[in-house]
Order: structure tokens, then C-alpha cells, then sequence
């Protein structure tokens, strides 16, 4: 494939596997992560499982707009073209985080970093349209979207406050569909399924809402154990395949589940008022 992929987040758990599995292709792929050490280490990996020379880092931090826009110049600076944008990188936090601009950081990450990455290196994605990006959601699959407290002010639970944030990241994910379909920019939404990642071995019965957590022996059971990154290779095939499949050429606002077929989104997310409601906060910095 005589493509150029750049993965956020690239550098470990369900990103890193993506980028080995890309790079198999024989793209251009170029993992994004907020240290040196470990992007290098991880790029030495990928390039090894992969059989791939083709495979770069290019490190930055997504916590804030200012991040954003430095890891937007240097992707700039390095490539001419992005005809795979993969927004994989992903946060949640254990205790409620509030970033630079001002934001709730798990919706910093999820939400906003993306659109506003997207927006600043669309010049490189239209240099190679028709391009894609993915936008990839979590937490409970087909899940509601709840607006009245987007910041999570009222109540920050680590596991439903991020799984609401992935609701937001689905609707945003529609709106930049809406936006970028006409420049040949096809958006899609993609989960990616559970998998033991650093993010998921964090989580702590505070994790969850106080009435789930008496089971959490039980809701441990369905977290994947440290397994050597079988089960984040396992979740990094709907990715790969969203990013390689011809299925969805001259197409927008897809949805791919974990078993890579097509699905549907709760209503609530598709809601044009709920829509305008995480639009708006996405746009306030």
C-alpha cells in the first residue's frame, strides 16, 4: 500500500498493535505518543513484528489545544500527506482532571483533541483524497449520550464519565463526517472492544458507580488480564480493518464495531440538539 497512516496514541495497547498491523501492509506509518523513550521503544517493535523499516515517531501531547497544535505543526513539518488519520489515543482518568483550556481532561482528550487535530492537518488529508479518518469510541458499546453535564461537575465516576466522553467522540465524529465528506474526507467511528491496556489494568472498584461496586470481583472477570497484548491485537483488527477496507470508499459517518462489521449508533447520538450541545463545547477553546 503507497499510503501514509499516522496513529495517535501509537506507542502502546490497542494503538500499538494497529500500527504493526498497518505496517504489514507496507504503509508509511507514523505512531504518535507523549515520550521519546517509550515511542522509540515501541517503534524498534513495530518495525520488528511488522518487518516493516517503514514505521516513525513524532512525539506530542493531545491534553490541550496548545499540544494539539505543536503535534499538528510537526506532523506538518515531516509529511506531505495523510491519506489514513487514526485518532486512537485515549484517557481516563481516576479522578477528575481539569487541563490548561479549562476542560474536564477525559473530554479534552477524547473529544476535543481530535476534532481539532483533524481540522489542523487538513491540508495533508486533502493532499491525499479521497483520505479517512477514524475516530475510535469505547466504554459501552451503543451506549446514551448524556448532555447535562458534559463537564462532569455534578458527578465524575472514572468509568461512566469516560464512556460518556467516547458518546461525545461518536457524536463529534458525525458532525466532522457532515463536515469533511465534501473535501473527500471520509470520518468514521470505530470500537475497538476490551483489551488489557494500561488504562484498563488502572481502573479500581472507584472506578465504577457505587452501586456496581460490591460486584466488582465480578466486573474484574470481564477486564482482560495482563496477556502479553493478545487481547489489544484482538481489538486492533476493527482499526485495521477500517483503515484498509475498500467497503467504505466514498463513504462517511460509518460506525465499525469490534467484530469489524458495520452497526448502528444509539439514537441519542445521532440527536441533533445533543449533537449541538458537544459541538459547542468542542468549539469554546
Amino acid at each position: 500500500m503507497d499510503k501514509t497512516i499516522v496513529i495517535t496514541g501509537g506507542t502502546g495497547g490497542i494503538g500499538l498493535h494497529t500500527a504493526i498491523g498497518l505496517a504489514r501492509t507496507g504503509a508509511r506509518v507514523v505512531v504518535t505518543g507523549r515520550n521519546a523513550g517509550r515511542g522509540a521503544a515501541a517503534v524498534e517493535r513495530i518495525r520488528s513484528e511488522a518487518g516493516s523499516a517503514h514505521v516513525e515517531l513524532v512525539t506530542g501531547d493531545l491534553s490541550d489545544v496548545s499540544g494539539v497544535q505543536a503535534l499538528a505543526e510537526a506532523l506538518t513539518e515531516r509529511l506531505d500527506r495523510i491519506d489514513v488519520l487514526i485518532h486512537n489515543a485515549g484517557l481516563m482518568t481516576q479522578e477528575r482532571q481539569v487541563n490548561a483550556d479549562g476542560l474536564e481532561a477525559d473530554f479534552a482528550v477524547n473529544v476535543v483533541a481530535p476534532y481539532r487535530l483533524t481540522h489542523a492537518l487538513l491540508p495533508l488529508l486533502e493532499a491525499a483524497a479521497p483520505s479517512r479518518v477514524l475516530v475510535l469510541t469505547g466504554g459501552t458499546a451503543g451506549g446514551k449520550l448524556l448532555v447535562d453535564d458534559l463537564q462532569a461537575e455534578k458527578s465524575f465516576v472514572p468509568l461512566p464519565s469516560y464512556s460518556n466522553t467516547k458518546r461525545c467522540a461518536e457524536a463529534m465524529g458525525l458532525v466532522l463526517a457532515g463536515e469533511l465528506e465534501p473535501r473527500g474526507i471520509g470520518v468514521h467511528l470505530v470500537y475497538p472492544g476490551r483489551a488489557s491496556t494500561a488504562m484498563t489494568q488502572a481502573m479500581t472498584p472507584a472506578s465504577l458507580p457505587w452501586f456496581m461496586r460490591p460486584a466488582w470481583p465480578a466486573f474484574r472477570l470481564l477486564i482482560p488480564k495482563d496477556d502479553g497484548g493478545k487481547s489489544a491485537e484482538k481489538a486492533s483488527r476493527s482499526s485495521v480493518h477500517a483503515a484498509t477496507t475498500s467497503d467504505l470508499d466514498g463513504q462517511s459517518g460509518v460506525y465499525i464495531d469490534t467484530n469489524s462489521q458495520r452497526a448502528q449508533l444509539h439514537p441519542s447520538v445521532h440527536d441533533a440538539s445533543n449533537q449541538a450541545a458537544v459541538m459547542a463545547l468542542v468549539r469554546s477553546v
